[in-house]
């Protein structure tokens, strides 16, 4: 009778760890900005595994995000242009508001020789970005902004061209991230 109780009491204690162990993760916090500041989220997903996608806020170099990784900028609030530099770049223009966080998808496509990039402004209204954004956030790294000392001022002189040839000619190949399109967490989204 004792060793019954005690394969009882075993049970009951492995059952409840495993129960507490499987339960999946749906409600994930993110970090805020500094009062005054505004934070973007830059995830890499999509094709290009292998391909490290340059990132930059205009003329700064935010950094390059491998597959994995998911990079967090820190700035303040007002206009910037992201542009993400691989086989192409791609442009989106900001409006952030100061106390708010939003998040870009630099998305890998392929590309003729190695992948190419195609920047998304993500929306917490549409299921599909939240989707995206739980998963990157649950499974991959962060790396933060730190300031580099690379000279990339040729790199940003052609970048900026092709940007000032693109507005010229009214492209739409300029995405928009709007001051509305703000992120409060990453939960996992349901329908």
């Amino acid at each position: 009778m004792k060793n019954l109780k005690k394969v009882v009491v075993l049970f009951v204690v492995l059952f409840a760890i495993t129960t507490v162990f499987a339960q999946k993760v749906t409600t994930q916090a993110i970090d805020k900005p500094s009062e005054g500041k505004s934070l973007v989220y830059i995830l890499k997903t999509g094709a290009g595994v292998l391909i490290n996608f340059r990132i930059y806020d205009k003329d700064i170099f935010l950094g390059s995000v491998a597959s994995g990784k998911y990079l967090v900028y820190e700035c303040e609030p007002g206009q910037h242009l992201f542009w993400a530099g691989a086989e192409n770049r791609d442009y989106v223009e900001a409006n952030l508001e100061p106390n708010a966080v939003y998040v870009i998808n630099a998305e890998g496509q392929m590309g003729a020789f190695v992948a190419g990039v195609n920047l998304k402004p993500l929306n917490p209204n549409e299921f599909r970005d939240k989707k995206v954004f739980y998963q990157v956030i649950k499974n991959d790294k962060k790396q933060i902004y730190s300031k580099s000392e690379d000279d990339k001022s040729e790199n940003i002189a052609k970048a900026m061209q092709k940007y000032q040839d693109l507005k010229n000619s009214k492209s739409n190949k300029i995405a928009f991230l709007t001051s509305n399109m703000k992120f409060e967490n990453a939960d996992k989204p349901t329908k």
